[in-house]
């Protein structure tokens, strides 16, 4: 599946905004039809249904399926059988080789990601429009880096809300607050999307614009200061006719114009190094609050760098980094000139740590501050 280019996106200077549009690549593979059960949870073969569902441990991308029915994953803004990437099977996780799905590997980038179970891709293989999209995300890409994502049955249930984004950039939709757990994906500019839940909970939603430079290889994260309010989402049967629509941001009198006017960063950007050898560690705050990567991984391997997103104010607040090894065993504080550092919303921090041993004085940690915020508000402006 060599050069499929359903990631061309504008570019605009030197960054690339998450902007989505609609052009998957076309291709002569050809998909049989498939015999299973109708909750999605038989497995078919390879060769019954030209779906790789093996393994690629060699690759970059890894899916997490935690709901209980076999899952086909498509790039791209719209699933078609041209842009299938494989399945994952039902309460498994799978790592998929991209290096031969995009054109731009080595240097990096970010794709869509979605997926639709197995029985619902059989029943609407001839029309994958009309095919139900349980799982929506943005995962970057490029040369040994890693990306890792779940499918949280959480969000795929019976029961339905429609979101509208009137950016023309992506969204992230994140439960609770700016740097929490990702519920979905909006496309720029997408109108009444389908989000699921298991359940008619109510809950809120907190939307983040989210775009990646291809110059800096950075995935920067946004927010408008006046026009943005967490929503309260109530999730109604998805075959009934209740289903509500909520549009973000949440101010009606909204434009993009206005949006754009106020975007700024809701988090610090730390980017840590960990230069311990054959020990993975853990990024958090207290030592006990676990950070997760903007690559969806909560651990850093030895010899691996990850960004993490830390809520904190445009004034600055004062943040516990604590780095932990041997199972919490060894915590190793991060200071800066022997205090509690102080992050500032948009600013990039770089901590590297090295050494040995098992007490936090053999180990060296530093911590540097980048001289000004991300201003990307040309960028924005050329929109």
């Amino acid at each position: 599946m060599k050069s499929r280019n359903w990631y061309f996106l504008p570019v605009l200077a030197i960054v690339l905004f998450v902007s989505c549009p609609n052009n998957d690549a076309t291709s002569s593979k050809t998909f049989p039809v498939i015999s299973d059960a109708d909750d999605g949870s038989q497995t078919p073969t390879q060769e019954e249904s030209n779906i790789n569902w093996d393994d690629e441990s060699t690759g970059t991308l890894t899916i997490i399926n935690n709901v209980s029915k076999d899952m086909v994953i498509f790039i791209g803004q719209t699933p078609t059988a041209n842009n299938i990437l494989g399945g994952v099977k039902s309460l498994q996780q799978k790592t998929f080789d991209i290096s031969d799905d995009v054109d731009n590997f080595n240097d990096g980038g970010f794709m869509i990601v979605k997926s639709i179970s197995l029985s619902e891709y059989n029943a609407n293989k001839t029309n994958l429009t009309s095919a139900k999209i349980e799982y929506s995300a943005m995962a970057t890409y490029g040369q040994g880096k890693k990306f890792r994502t779940e499918i949280n049955p959480s969000y795929t249930g019976d029961y339905a809300y429609r979101a509208t984004n009137l950016g023309r950039i992506g969204m992230e939709l994140r439960k609770d607050s700016p740097d929490g757990e990702k519920i979905g994906y909006l496309p720029a500019l997408a109108s009444n999307m389908l989000l699921y839940a298991d359940n008619t909970d109510g809950f809120a939603v907190y939307p983040v614009f989210v775009y990646y430079s291809r110059t800096t290889g950075q995935v920067t994260t946004l927010k408008a200061t006046s026009q943005f309010e967490t929503i309260s989402i109530s999730p109604r049967p998805a075959t009934g006719g209740q289903i509500m629509a909520f549009t973000f941001p949440g101010d009606q009198g909204a434009t993009w114009d206005s949006i754009k006017a106020t975007l700024s960063s809701p988090v610090a950007y730390v980017t840590v190094t960990n230069n311990v050898a054959n020990q993975s560690g853990r990024v958090t705050i207290s030592g006990t609050n676990r950070l997760t990567g903007q690559n969806g991984y909560d651990s850093i391997g030895s010899g691996e760098t990850l960004t993490y997103e830390i809520k904190s104010t445009d004034t600055g607040t004062a943040q516990a980094i604590v780095l932990t090894y041997y199972n919490q065993a060894l915590q190793i504080p991060v200071l800066k000139d022997s205090a509690t550092p102080v992050l500032k919303n948009g600013y990039d921090y770089t901590i590297t740590v090295s050494g040995s041993g098992q007490t936090a004085a053999g180990y060296t940690v530093t911590i540097t501050e980048s001289a000004t915020a991300r201003d990307l508000s040309n960028d924005i402006a050329s929109l």
